[in-house]
């Protein structure tokens, strides 16, 4: 039986991402403008654009909104994006884009292409100064 349960769960987890993938494709294409290898990641249960930094994964840019992205088409609840530099190996986090809202106030800026120009120059920056 747990054969089938992990099955089934990789199953709902290839559907999520294809939801997700669908539902961010505008996120994902403004990005691919400026960055390659541009995915989806599910640290816990919030959801996150990925733009992977080094091979290992120990690096990568992460971007959602205020926490996370929402699993539905409407996204009054984001409240803008954020980009943050995760280093896994070290244990820390640097924003490099960050136009969110606190709870309860109108959403920050949505707009996708500062987003991608300032993601896709700290992507070019940080992989050419290794």
């Amino acid at each position: 039986m747990a054969l089938h349960y992990l099955s089934a769960a990789r199953l709902l987890r290839q559907a999520d991402e294809s939801k997700a993938r669908a539902l961010y494709a505008d996120v994902i294409e403004a990005l691919e403008q400026h960055c390659t290898d541009v995915g989806v990641d599910w640290p816990g249960n919030e959801l996150n654009i990925i733009v992977p930094l080094t091979d290992d994964g120990e690096q990568f840019v992460a971007i959602a909104g205020r926490t996370s992205l929402p699993w539905h088409d409407d996204r009054s609840e984001i409240g803008g994006w954020k980009a943050e530099h995760i280093d896994q190996t070290h244990g820390t986090a640097k924003i490099i884009y960050d136009t969110t809202t606190g709870e309860g106030e109108p959403p920050g800026d949505m707009s996708l292409e500062p987003l991608a120009e300032e993601v896709g120059a700290y992507v070019s920056i940080w992989r050419d100064a290794r």
